[in-house]
């Protein structure tokens, strides 16, 4: 690649000097923190919220426009209309003047009504900073672009653009994706050389990525070192492609030292179909408030004589119905689920509904010897607490008892249960067991006994975990607020925070979530920047954008065990909606 030489003067003497786009400014970019931020963009709210953001310059694309009405950004290389006009209307109505920072214009140099001694002044004294070769040919290929290179309608168009623009006065940024279409826009003498990688990929509108990430940083890396030996002081930046998050974006600048990026999809329409689509469902979640109550009076009933147990699902409530008509019995009871999903709060609840006057406690985790002992005492020396008659003995991790206490424990079972065929069956505690581990698979590896299983099996009660019954979190969040000092209030944006999360240490993890989010949130009120840091990172931290939609629906899906007409309520959509969306996210399967 030839060394760039100085740029002539403009033309015409009123015009000036070129100006400087403030960024360029070796002492602003340092400022700046080094790296220079474009946002291409359509609308004047966007345009606004990037220069809030950041965003050291704006550049009004017919693209952007296209993608605020719902069109995906190819639509820009239609000729659907006057590309320049289109772009030069929108822009003067509601960017220009309203930001504080410089605006571009995106230029189709193929339009044959574009006439450049004329129309690149105006675009100046309109209050433009500079020029962009947008709509461009480079996203053409074969024999499409061979014609319009014939033609004279291609990139040596839009490189003759961008001189004319700087000899107009105005600065100049071109978009390339080959080395040679580098090497055209160096000679022209640009200020700014965006390397494109293609349309962006992900959301609804998202093209099919043609590079990965390895490959694009690559690519810009061997083009920049070209660039910069021409032209030291030219901006590099980068663009699309796979780059569809601020982490790609680092991998691809820690590989090429790229100087900026430019972001169009990445900007606006991936953050926005996310954001809608989420803001949308919180504010359906609000009914899970008028839900709460509701389940709150029809249950008020049940949930007196189950003390201590808390929730407002359907699975929660079938669990409630069976404790209450196991209370009465003496049948032994296996609670099963994942650690911290309730298991102990309904044993108690089943404890404390059945009226028996005592509950001894035994943790199989903790000891062995203990354990054993504890249930059947030592050497017949003392009885154990399975010999109390009128009391409950719950036997957590029951899958941690050994072998020989499995065995004095199923005969103890059985011996029960041929009892109840007796006249007077033998007084007797009732025992209820909790495991978290998949005992079917211990009993595969010879480690839990199948005649304990057998027994245990008629009373067993799976709880599910939280994240499979999300709207629990809300009774949950309330009764342990209510116990709080001061009953700290949950703001909307906390609510849908609490449940979209998956909550892998279930119930435990909410509690302590809330009660630390307790202390750090101000003046009684927990907002979800409260609870972002205690959350999970993969949680708190937003997906690729790329993902966002179908990890969000994949999850939703999960909660609510793929029945679609819940999922979809819980999404704030329709059934319609979700199957289409379901379709085109490939999540049909």
């Amino acid at each position: 690649m030839r060394r760039r030489t100085p740029s002539p003067a403009p033309d015409d003497p009123a015009a000036g000097a070129i100006p400087r786009l403030p960024f360029l400014a070796p002492e602003a970019r340092r400022r700046g923190g080094g790296l220079v931020v474009g946002a291409a963009i359509g609308i004047g709210m966007t345009a606004q919220a990037a220069e809030r953001g950041g965003a050291d310059f704006l550049l009004a694309l017919n693209a952007g426009r296209l993608r605020v009405m719902g069109a995906a950004s190819v639509v820009a290389m239609l000729p659907l209309c006057a590309a320049n006009a289109f772009t030069d209307d929108f822009a003067r109505r509601e960017i220009l003047g309203r930001v504080g920072i410089p605006v571009l214009f995106g230029a189709c140099a193929q339009d044959p009504r574009l006439n450049m001694a004329r129309d690149l002044p105006a675009l100046r004294a309109a209050g433009y900073a500079g020029i962009a070769n947008f709509p461009t040919v480079i996203h053409y290929d074969g024999r499409f672009r061979q014609a319009l290179e014939e033609a004279g309608l291609g990139f040596a168009r839009e490189v003759a653009l961008l001189r004319a623009a700087r000899r107009a006065g105005l600065a100049t940024l071109g978009y390339g994706k080959t080395r040679a279409e580098a090497e055209a826009l160096v000679e022209a003498g640009v200020d700014m050389l965006c390397l494109n990688f293609g349309w962006n990929a992900g959301g609804s509108r998202g093209a099919q990525a043609s590079l990965r990430l390895e490959e694009a940083a690559d690519r810009a890396r061997r083009i920049f070192q070209q660039v910069r030996a021409a032209a030291p002081g030219l901006l590099c930046l980068v663009e699309g492609g796979p780059i569809v998050s601020p982490d790609q974006l680092h991998r691809v600048r820690a590989e090429s030292r790229a100087d900026g990026y430019l972001g169009g999809s990445t900007l606006d329409r991936l953050p926005l179909e996310l954001s809608v689509a989420q803001s949308t469902s919180a504010f359906k979640t609000v009914a899970l408030l008028a839900d709460a109550a509701e389940a709150e009076a029809r249950g008020a009933a049940r949930r007196a004589r189950l003390a201590g147990l808390v929730f407002q699902s359907e699975a929660m409530a079938d669990i409630a119905d069976r404790i209450a008509r196991l209370a009465a019995t003496d049948l032994p009871l296996l609670l099963t689920g994942e650690p911290g999903a309730g298991k102990t709060a309904a044993a108690r609840a089943l404890h404390a509904a059945s009226g028996r006057r005592g509950l001894t406690l035994v943790d199989a985790a903790l000891g062995t010897g203990d354990a054993a002992a504890t249930l059947f005492g030592q050497g017949g020396a003392r009885a154990g607490a399975l010999a109390e008659p009128g009391t409950t003995v719950l036997l957590e991790n029951l899958e941690a008892l050994p072998l020989p206490a499995q065995l004095d424990l199923a005969g103890w079972l059985e011996a029960g249960a041929m009892g109840r065929g007796r006249q007077a069956p033998p007084p007797r505690a009732r025992l209820i067991a909790t495991s978290a581990r998949d005992l079917a698979g211990l009993m595969a590896a010879g480690r839990f006994r199948e005649d304990l299983w057998a027994l245990l099996f008629a009373g067993r009660i799976p709880v599910p975990p939280l994240r499979e019954r999300p709207e629990d979190c809300v009774a949950l969040a309330r009764h342990v607020l209510r116990r709080l000092p001061g009953t700290p209030d949950l703001a909307p944006d906390a609510l849908r925070a609490l449940v979209v999360h998956p909550w892998p240490g279930n119930v435990r993890e909410l509690r302590s979530v809330l009660e630390r989010a307790a202390t750090a949130c101000r003046a009684g009120r927990i907002e979800a920047a409260d609870l972002a840091p205690l959350l999970a990172p993969s949680v708190a931290a937003p997906a690729e954008a790329g993902r966002d939609e179908r990890a969000w629906i994949q999850d939703a899906l999960r909660r609510h065990r793929f029945r679609r007409g819940e999922t979809a309520a819980f999404l704030g959509i329709s059934r319609k909606t979700l199957y289409n969306r379901m379709r085109r996210l490939g999540l049909l399967a």
